[in-house]
């Protein structure tokens, strides 16, 4: 249940399938009248400027404009017509296959009806496109203008079963690459051009948001048809609620087919992959009476009426397991139970900017589950944005009157609430120089660079910044900032965003430390009770220092608590992290942020970590934002390898991780991207050392819910290691701790008793019942959440040092998990690449798909994903007036300083000048280069020369030299 794309070929020809074969499968004498409608075509058009909406499509009409011809006159539409002309793109609308079994089970009547919401449903999300201008047309030099076009032209072809015979309702909807020009958009060589080209880029970035909103309208014309219920099918899909998934099943050999030659983790470009080889002629197949009497017999066997089961679903017990969920810490973002409300809340909790395509596919994708259509998702966005419940933060560029972004009043609150706390420079001096000077005297090991950053971060500022790449040391240099601040009488706490990241500072430092969240509730708590004193370890006061490490996973809401304690209480603050590393997972850049407003922050780029040169270079220029050259240093040096099939590649992982086991010990971690490989991989490994006589039988699988909190058994036996992923305060257990298994008993009730060595020394011995958390608020207990931990994920590996690593990229990868995957050992790194999948995504960009890619193409494909590199955004980075927004919190709508002037352009330049002089030592950027922009960008539009003049001058007296405009010669402008 989808919206599926597929590029259409060139010229006439490409138009066959729509047509030939439509009529081939509606043949007299293969099927009855019902089955003759099977092919047909109908043209949708947006505004008439070549064909009629709605009229029946004639096959020379079709194949004349897939060539860019005219239909009537046979003269070129467009620029390029002929056989080399690209027709066009197919957009295909598939509902879920309860939809067509409920088709092909029902009556005359009923069938009819189906077949009229899935066209309405065609309709409407064709209407969607549309609106959201998701197919452009392009004008001027080299095409760089994009426009709305005043006409799409969309051939229609409903067709209503699969290649191997089962129902399958749904629709190709081709938009030919012929669209009406907006008139006054053309210039130069397109102003007499009634007709342009197609640009589908948008088309496919709202690729699912196109799906949701045909899947919302069909729900909601469903539900009106038949009071049909529904039921989430994961990937925000949902299936009618009653018919069983055997029944699916069932009816779905096609799916089948592809799942069997694709495999089960296949992508969509394997699947397409797997189609193509899979593929066979739909004239092979019975028709008619002939597949009506097959479908009835597969029916029967299945002893079940779909349209029974459709009436009468079983109750899910959907609310009842949400019940069961603790709260969040945080409450929703947004008030309300509808659509829109309940998806900007999800995305909130990651992002502090929600995009228009990404609230409005999973508001669509809600409001499908709940059988509402999209008018409701608009009605219901148009009313939040109309109370101020969401704050439109730019424009969308094509669509009138709609927001390209929005955040909440809360966030923006927030956020400028975390910057007003970082702006705190020169506030006063909390650690004594001589206390400095001291503690690098004693110890030895600190290079220059190192000695000046504990210079920096012990500097009068309120909050400093220590931006650490992976490997350069970051630990030692903190535990020298450490010593210094406990000679000058301080307090000092630590705290991180997870409790692994908390345990290695404090291990590294001798510091007492806590997991932000821990903090947050601990401080809370307290306030409550009116208990806060000196004994809290939440508390702060004027001679508390408070080291944030990994401060780049930090979210802003979590940022913000600790820089608004410590500023009320006079405390300081350090923040070290790595902008470059993963991502906060609860939203925004809140480190880079705050780096904007300090300005300045110390920098350690020497690599420390890796013990080969070329290991150190490659980590220097991962730091550096280039994730691609370090991952191609790795290529070059013989350490990635290509391996074809899921299956094999990670048999490759655990004999590559068996191989530096030898060489290194058991320190080696498996890196992955996904929990569900990780699962895959710690199977493999058990079984690995299980041979290898280092892991005993299992003695008990008991229930224990796995990274995606879904229950499942766990098969233990004495050697294993283990990962907890959740804090049992009661056992003295952290999120994040593992342990190996020295002994476990079993009783006659079927419980067992461990005994387990943990990572820190501490030896536990414990019930499996009591490895899970004590239930708050009266809910019942759940099932321990405990995992193997021979494979994790690049965010549990974030923060850990091993000896070696192997990197299994089995699923699409970035800049960030990159650099995290390839900066974690110290002597040998291992990639190991699941070829098919880059292979796949190759073909499809091949005029032949069926031809498969080289080593050499799937590498570039592997690089080029290497250089992806989001950063989340912040509200400050859309706010009109930055500084008005981090003193009062204002935020108004962007606009262009002047026609000359590209502000965003230039806050980009700024920042990158800023990072470059901080790699190059330079410490005397004190006023962040962005407020130069806003103060001075309107006067730099309106009167460059006067405007230039006053900066340099407010700059020459601010840096104590002379003003280099005086003694110049009146009248002479330089």
């Amino acid at each position: 249940m989808t919206a599926s794309l597929h590029r259409l070929g060139a010229g006439s020809a490409a138009g066959l399938y729509y047509t030939n074969d439509g009529q081939r499968e509606a043949r007299p004498d293969r099927r009855d009248d019902y089955y003759a409608k099977d092919g047909d075509g109908m043209w949708w058009s947006s505004g008439g400027t070549v064909v009629r909406h709605g009229a029946p499509i004639a096959a020379s009409s079709f194949r004349d404009l897939c060539a860019g011809y005219h239909p009537g006159t046979g003269k070129p539409l467009v620029r390029g017509a002929g056989p080399g002309h690209w027709a066009g793109q197919d957009l295909t609308l598939t509902p879920g296959k309860s939809v067509s079994v409920l088709w092909m089970a029902g009556t005359p009547e009923q069938r009819a009806a189906i077949e009229a919401a899935h066209r309405a449903a065609v309709e409407r999300a064709l209407t969607f496109v549309a609106a959201e201008v998701l197919v452009t047309v392009r004008t001027g030099a080299g095409g760089v203008e994009r426009h709305r076009p005043s006409d799409l032209i969309v051939g229609r072809f409903d067709h209503y079963t699969t290649r191997e015979g089962d129902p399958n309702i749904h629709t190709h909807c081709v938009f030919i690459n012929v669209a009406g020009a907006p008139k006054h958009s053309g210039s130069g060589r397109y102003k007499s051009q009634t007709h342009l080209t197609i640009e589908v880029e948008q088309l496919y970035a709202y690729q699912i948001a196109v799906g949701a909103a045909y899947r919302a309208a069909l729900a909601e014309n469903l539900r009106e048809r038949f009071g049909l219920r529904y039921r989430e099918a994961g990937r925000g899909q949902w299936e009618v609620a009653g018919p069983p998934e055997a029944l699916l099943a069932a009816f779905s050999k096609r799916s089948e087919q592809i799942l069997d030659y694709a495999g089960a983790g296949a992508t969509s470009a394997q699947r397409e992959v797997a189609a193509l080889a899979t593929r066979r002629g739909k004239h092979e197949l019975p028709t008619g009476a002939e597949l009506e009497a097959r479908w009835r017999e597969e029916l029967a066997a299945c002893a079940l009426d779909p349209w029974d089961a459709a009436r009468h679903p079983e109750d899910t017990r959907a609310a009842a397991r949400d019940a069961e969920r603790e709260p969040p810490f945080d409450p929703p973002e947004i008030p309300g139970d509808g659509p829109v409300a309940r998806a900007a809340s999800a995305l909130f909790r990651h992002e502090s900017v929600v995009t228009r395509k990404d609230l409005l596919q999973r508001a669509l994708e809600l409001a499908g589950v709940q059988g509402l259509g999209v008018e409701v998702v608009e009605a219901e966005l148009a009313d939040l944005e109309r109370d101020g419940t969401l704050l439109p933060l730019a424009a969308a560029e094509m669509v009138p009157g709609a927001s390209a972004c929005w955040t909440s009043p809360g966030i923006a609150t927030c956020e400028a609430a975390m910057l007003r706390a970082a702006d705190r420079p020169l506030d006063r001096r909390w650690i004594a120089p001589e206390a400095v000077t001291t503690a690098l005297a004693r110890d030895g090991r600190l290079s220059a660079e190192q000695a000046e950053a504990v210079r920096h971060a012990a500097g009068p500022d309120g909050v400093s910044l220590l931006q650490a790449g992976a490997g350069t040391g970051k630990t030692t240099t903190a535990a020298v900032l450490v010593a210094a601040a406990h000679d000058s009488g301080m307090r000092v706490i630590g705290l991180a965003p997870s409790w692994v990241a908390a345990d290695e500072l404090g291990r590294s430092t001798g510091i007492p430390t806590q997991a932000i969240a821990r903090w947050r509730h601990d401080r809370a708590r307290a306030t409550r009770s009116d208990a806060e004193s000196q004994t809290n370890p939440a508390a702060l006061d004027r001679d508390t220092l408070v080291l944030v490490d990994e401060a780049g996973m930090v979210s802003s809401r979590d940022l913000e608590a600790v820089l608004s304690a410590a500023q009320a209480a006079g405390a300081k603050v350090v923040l070290i992290g790595d902008r470059r590393q993963l991502a906060s997972v609860g939203g925004a850049s809140a480190l880079r942020a705050v780096a904007e407003v300090v300005g300045r922050s110390a920098v350690l780029g020497e690599v420390r970590r890796q013990t080969v040169a070329w290991q150190r270079a490659a980590s220097v220029v991962m730091a550096r934002g280039d994730a691609e050259a370090g991952l191609r240093a790795y290529a070059a040096e013989g350490q990635v390898e290509l391996v074809a099939g899921a299956e094999a590649a990670q048999a490759r992982v655990i004999a590559t991780w068996t191989e530096q086991r030898v060489s290194y010990g058991d320190d080696v971690l498996i890196v992955t991207r996904r929990n569900a490989d990780a699962a895959t991989l710690n199977a493999r490994a058990r079984a690995a050392l299980r041979a290898e006589g280092r892991l005993g039988p299992d003695l008990i699988a008991p229930p224990a819910r796995d990274r995606e909190d879904r229950l499942v058994p766990l098969a233990l036996a004495l050697g294993d290691t283990l990962r907890f992923g959740e804090s049992l305060p009661h056992l003295g257990l952290r999120n994040g701790t593992r342990a190996r298994i020295e002994a476990l008993v079993t009783d006659s009730d079927g419980g067992a008793r461990l005994h387990l060595a943990l990572e820190d020394g501490r030896v536990i011995e414990a019930a499996w019942d009591e490895l899970r958390r004590v239930p708050r608020f009266g809910r019942r207990p759940a099932h321990p959440k405990v995992v193997h931990a021979y494979a994790g994920t690049s965010y549990a590996a974030q923060g850990r040092t091993c000896s070696a690593a192997v990197v299994y990229l089995g699923a699409g990868t970035d800049a960030r998990e990159v650099y995290v995957g390839l900066t974690r050992h110290r002597h040998a790194a291992r990639v190991v690449v699941e070829r098919d999948r880059l292979d796949a995504l190759c073909r499809q960009r091949q005029a032949d798909p069926r031809m498969p890619a080289n080593d050499t193409m799937v590498l570039e494909r592997l690089f080029r994903e290497a250089r992806g590199y989001r950063e989340k955004a912040n509200v400050v980075d859309y706010a009109a007036d930055r500084v008005a927004f981090v003193r009062d919190g204002v935020l108004g709508l962007p606009e262009r300083v002047a026609p000359v002037i590209d502000v965003g352009r230039a806050v980009r330049a700024a920042r990158a000048l800023r990072e470059a002089a901080a790699w190059l030592g330079v410490g005397h950027m004190i006023v962040p280069a962005f407020r130069l922009i806003d103060a001075f960008g309107r006067r730099l539009g309106r009167a460059p020369a006067p405007a230039v003049r006053r900066l340099v001058a407010q700059l020459a007296r601010h840096l104590g030299r002379p003003d280099p405009e005086r003694g110049r010669e009146p009248g002479i402008e330089r």
